[in-house]
């Protein structure tokens, strides 16, 4: 992938989640994407995996200490 592609790439992910869940976290966007792109030619996916298991734990205790529990949509 271009540099130009991988950006066409992130920015539809952004925009869809602008129009189904706006309320979920943009930067947790990017840093999903930031995680997959990074490992995407890895043979063994479990890195990848575990990196988004904690990525997400991460903002579970973010909103829940911030009190914004309920769902991202």
């Amino acid at each position: 992938m271009t540099k130009n592609s991988d950006d066409l790439a992130l920015e539809t992910l952004l925009a869809v989640r602008e129009e189904i869940a706006p309320r979920l976290n943009e930067d947790l966007v990017r840093r999903c994407y930031a995680i997959q792109k990074n490992h995407q030619f890895d043979k063994d996916r479990a890195v990848a995996l575990r990196e988004m298991e904690r990525l997400i734990e991460e903002e579970v205790e973010r909103r829940s200490a911030a009190g914004e529990g309920g769902t991202a949509a």
